[in-house]
C-alpha cells in the first residue's frame, strides 16, 4: 500500500532514499484509520511508533496540570509526529488527535532507528523537521505577542488568497475549531476575529470565506 501510496514517501523524514529502501518500509509499515477527534496517542505514553498522514488531518496538543490543552500543530498529509523520537527520546512531547477523521501510517520506532543508523540522511532530515518546528514556535511566539486576534486571522486568510488575486473565495481546509487551535485562539476569539474582518470585506458561509478586498484585507494585518 505505501508503495502505491506516494504521500508518506513524500515526507521530509524519509527524503533522500533510495528505491530500495522505499520498498524496505512499505513492508514495514501499518496503517490504522481514526474517526474524528478520537486520539491516536497520549502526551507522555511511552514512545513505540513514529506517524504519517496519509488522509485528513492530525492536531497536537499539550496539557497542563489543571487539565487544560491547547493546540500546537496541526499536521497534514504527508507531515510526520513522533520522528524526533529517532534522536532517543523515549515518550511523546503531545498528545495527537484525529480532526476530522484520518488515516496515519505507523513505522516501528525500532525499525525506524535501525534504518536511520544504516542511512545518516534521516538523522539530518529529523534535524531539519525539528528546526522548522523551533523557528515555527518562535513566529508563533512573536504573532502572540505583536498581533491581535483579528490580525492573526486575517494572515492566515491573506495567506489561503492567489497572489495576484484582487478578490477570493475558498474553502477553510478543517473545521474553525480546528483553524482556533491552530491558531492559537479559542473558538470565541475566532468567531469576534472573523466579525472584526467584516468591515474590511471578509464573509464566512460556513467554512466558504468570500475575501471582497485583498488588499483591504492584507491592510488588516
Amino acid at each position: 500500500m505505501l508503495a502505491k501510496n506516494p504521500i508518506p514517501l513524500r515526507s521530509d523524514l524519509f527524503n533522500g532514499l533510495d528505491e530500495a529502501t522505499i520498498e524496505e518500509l512499505a513492508a514495514t509499515a501499518q496503517f490504522r484509520s481514526f474517526a474524528p477527534d478520537e486520539r491516536i496517542i497520549a502526551e507522555g505514553q511511552q514512545g513505540s511508533f513514529v506517524y504519517c498522514v496519509m488522509r485528513g488531518f492530525v492536531r497536537l496538543s499539550k496539557s497542563e496540570t489543571a487539565g487544560r490543552e491547547a493546540d500546537i500543530c496541526i499536521c497534514e498529509p504527508g507531515g510526520t509526529f513522533g520522528e524526533y523520537l529517532l534522536s532517543g527520546v523515549g515518550s511523546y512531547a503531545y498528545t495527537a488527535w484525529s480532526a476530522d477523521g484520518s488515516e496515519v501510517a505507523l513505522f516501528e520506532l525500532s525499525d525506524l532507528r535501525a534504518l536511520a543508523d544504516r542511512y545518516p540522511v534521516m538523522h539530518c532530515n529529523v534535524m531539519r523537521i525539528t528546526t522548522r518546528h523551533l523557528l515555527g514556535a518562535m513566529d508563533c511566539i512573536a504573532g502572540d505577542r505583536l498581533h491581535t486576534a483579528a490580525q492573526r486571522v486575517a494572515n492566515y486568510l491573506i495567506s489561503r488568497c492567489p497572489a495576484s488575486a484582487s478578490q477570493a473565495t475558498f474553502r477553510l481546509p478543517y473545521r474553525k475549531r480546528i483553524l482556533a487551535g491552530k491558531l492559537g485562539l479559542a473558538p470565541e476569539a475566532l468567531s469576534r476575529a472573523f466579525a472584526a474582518l467584516v468591515p474590511v470585506g471578509v464573509e464566512v458561509r460556513g467554512k466558504v470565506v468570500l475575501v471582497d478586498s485583498v488588499e483591504l484585507l492584507r491592510k488588516a494585518c
